[in-house]
């Protein structure tokens, strides 16, 4: 080459490695970038959950309103109905507050009306002559000439103007089902009616009732209270005056039995009011010391009673008590007037306004994001921001005593077919399971990978290592929704069917390729020595004899090990469940798909270990052994920790093999023939079915948070470590 080349080949070779430079720092930025971005939105997706509620006026509306019974709104809080003693029903605007429809309803004057349980537009009126009357409150949208909206607003009597007679009646409540409609009226003798309807529907006349009487309590009549509660199966019977209850059992129509009877209150306190939450499982106790306890219906060891399962502290007695229509939550006016809001299931009091006196009519609107009160000189509407009052560190990290447990429990359950479901939101089991099936997955790909690499990068023939190592890493790029695939619908009744010999092959394989490498060890050195690097090839016709034999004998096997089936054993003698998807068969399919990671790199560490330090060992008089031990494993100690830990974080994010070969159940057991529910496979099953901006939606973005977070702590340990082994083994 000519000497006025040289120049410029050296700028060339200037440009190509200043271009390279900047590519691989815009790639590592760009890396970086993404990480930065993909947290900024997790974060923006999870953080409103922890925005403060509160509770705001509105407006307020120059309306005493002295004839109103009840007040409720539509939906989308734009018409308020207003229920009045004499009969009518008044339909206003939510925001002007101006007349917008009046209906003349019943034909009488009204002592009550109150909402027909569970329902949410039906109300049941009692006249001043003791007959119940139903009618129902619709709003229905309509759109006149093309794009035109407007709302329809109704109020019909239900039934045929059919009433249910009540004589003498102290106090009331209605239950409506599917297809039945039950009324429990107190009489002033103490004397408790159930009158049950069947085959209920609005457009028809009630039938004759069948009836049940139960008898007076023996208390004074004028302090009880009754109310139907969960499915109208159970009547909650409660005397005001001292706070003591009675459980009624009224299942059947035919008779009655008191489950139970007790206090709600200790000896040294007073009962003030009772309020009943969604679905009636639970109601709220005010006591004159200011708690306000909540308790709930739930299995005891003598049947079913009452539980004080949490309480809320107040400054101030609790006046009233206001439940929301489609939550677990509240409103608590204490006496001075100050409204708090709180929420059973996470225990917490969120927002506290002053709504100067305690309004006469107060409900909250369906969405719960408005609250309307009636006082004495004005109307006022106040504003409630409480979007995610289910979310607390307790309920996420948390054991919570939910309505209808024994105890407190960690439980994930976000969806349910009953309205009255209260949303579980655990993390715990989630927690559990992703570690769980990231250790069992562990326990096997570990060692064999490991071992593994060990013999090829050592003892293996370079012909067959040549063959080997790249089948194996071949099998990384294997779609894991196969391996699930396989676990699921081909392992898994496998293993289900011969339980035994699965179990016993992880001591007859290990034992039959040691008897193996002892009998090779025995032949005359001219005749092993031709098999030098390639005995793992002669011992897979063992292995696979072994495993036969094995599995064909399950039956003679598991009678003579354990007398019996060996799922049955283990259930009677040790008292453990077998799932057919379990932690055995997560531990057999992952475990194969994180076998070539660990297995490549652990490789790539032992083989790479500089050639003379091996030779060195040798020559000062160590065995091979005792040079792979000492020299050529300490060595390679951080390629080989980096790749379990990067193993396991591939572990932990796993998805698809979960998802189909466990049961996806959020269970606390580290039992290995249990399934278990992980972070990956959670946000997979549920993240489809969510309802953008939903607590349930930003709780998975929670969890995808929490594994990056998981993910990046086990990778950051990782590379700690790796750092630590290779200052110190680094200069052997």
């Amino acid at each position: 080459m000519p000497a006025n080349a040289l120049p410029g080949v050296s700028r060339r070779r200037v440009w190509v490695n200043t271009a390279t430079k900047r590519i691989v720092a815009a790639g590592g930025i760009a890396v970086i970038c993404a990480i930065a971005l993909i947290i900024g939105y997790l974060l923006w997706v999870v953080l409103p959950m922890l925005a403060p509620a509160s509770i705001k006026l509105h407006s307020s509306h120059d309306l005493s309103l002295e004839t109103a019974l009840q007040v409720a709104s539509d939906d989308r809080f734009e018409t308020v109905t207003i229920i009045h003693s004499d009969g009518r029903v008044e339909f206003r605007d939510s925001t002007s507050f101006d007349l917008v429809d009046e209906v003349n309803l019943i034909e009488a004057v009204l002592k009550s009306a109150k909402p027909v349980f569970p329902t949410a537009d039906t109300y049941a009126a009692l006249t001043e002559e003791n007959d119940l009357v139903f009618f129902k409150v619709t709003h229905t949208i309509r759109f006149d000439g093309g794009d035109r909206r407007r709302i329809e607003n109704r109020a019909e009597v239900l039934f045929e103007s059919s009433a249910v007679p009540l004589m003498d009646v102290l106090d009331h409540d209605v239950f409506r089902g599917s297809a039945e409609l039950r009324v429990a009226a107190l009489a002033s003798d103490g004397t408790i009616t159930i009158h049950e309807y069947e085959d209920v529907e609005d457009s028809y006349e009630l039938d004759e009732p069948r009836k049940l009487e139960i008898e007076p309590w023996g208390r004074n009549t004028k302090d009880l209270q009754i109310l139907l509660g969960p499915r109208g199966r159970w009547l909650y019977e409660v005397d005001e005056s001292t706070g003591d209850y009675r459980l009624i059992d009224i299942a059947t129509i035919r008779r009655f039995h008191i489950a139970a009877e007790g206090s709600l209150v200790g000896q040294n306190d007073k009962f003030l009011l009772l309020a009943p939450i969604l679905g009636r499982y639970s109601f709220l106790v005010a006591t004159e010391s200011g708690r306000l306890d909540h308790w709930s219906l739930g299995p005891t060891p003598s049947g079913s009673d009452f539980r004080k399962i949490r309480e809320f502290y107040f400054a101030s007695p609790i006046g009233k008590v206001v439940a929301e229509h489609r939550r677990k939550g509240f409103l608590a006016i204490d006496r001075t007037g100050g409204a708090h809001l709180g929420f059973t299931t996470s225990r917490r009091l969120l927002a506290s306004a002053s709504l100067g006196e305690i309004p006469r009519i107060v409900d909250f609107s369906p969405r719960g994001d408005r609250l309307l009160a009636i006082g004495s000189e004005a109307t006022n509407v106040y504003k409630v921001s409480n979007k995610h009052p289910e979310i607390s560190w307790s309920t996420l990290w948390g054991k919570v005593w939910y309505e209808g447990y024994e105890d407190p429990v960690f439980s994930w359950q976000s969806s349910s077919a009953d309205t009255d479901f209260e949303s579980k939101f655990s993390l715990q089991p989630l927690l559990f399971g992703t570690i769980k099936a990231a250790f069992y997955a562990m326990l096997i790909a570990t060692p064999l990978a490991i071992m593994g690499a060990i013999y090829t990068a050592v003892f293996m023939s370079p012909g067959m290592r040549n063959w080997i190592k790249p089948g194996i890493e071949i099998m990384a790029a294997l779609p894991t929704v196969i391996l699930g695939f396989l676990a699921g619908l081909w392992l898994a009744p496998i293993v289900e069917k011969h339980l035994t010999s699965v179990l016993l092959l992880f001591i007859v394989l290990p034992i039959g390729v040691f008897l193996f490498a002892l009998v090779v060890q025995l032949l005359p050195r001219t005749i092993s020595k031709r098999f030098d690097g390639w005995l793992a090839a002669l011992t897979i016709p063992v292995l696979v004899l072994l495993a036969y034999v094995t599995i064909n004998n399950d039956a003679w096997i598991s009678n003579l090990i354990f007398g019996m089936d060996a799922k049955l054993w283990f259930y009677e003698k040790a008292g453990i469940d077998y799932d057919q998807r379990n932690a055995l068969i997560i531990g057999l399919a992952m475990g194969l798909a994180v076998i070539p990671t660990i297995f490549s790199i652990s490789e790539d560490a032992i083989y790479g270990v500089p050639q003379h330090l091996v030779e060195g060992s040798l020559a000062l008089g160590a065995t091979q052994w005792q040079t792979l031990i000492r020299v050529v494993l300490l060595t390679a100690s951080p390629g080989i920790f980096s790749a379990v830990m990067i193993g396991l974080g591939r572990a932990v994010g796993e998805t698809m093999i979960v998802l189909m070969a466990t049961g996806n159940t959020p269970i606390m057991d580290f039992n290995i023939f249990q399934g278990m529910r992980t972070f990956a496979a959670n946000i997979a099953v549920e993240m489809p079915e969510s309802e953008v901006g939903s607590t349930h939606f930003r709780i998975l973005f929670l969890t995808a948070f929490v594994l990056f977070v998981l993910t990046f702590l086990f990778n950051t340990i990782a590379e700690v470590v790796r750092h630590r082994l290779r200052k110190r083994y680094g200069n052997l």
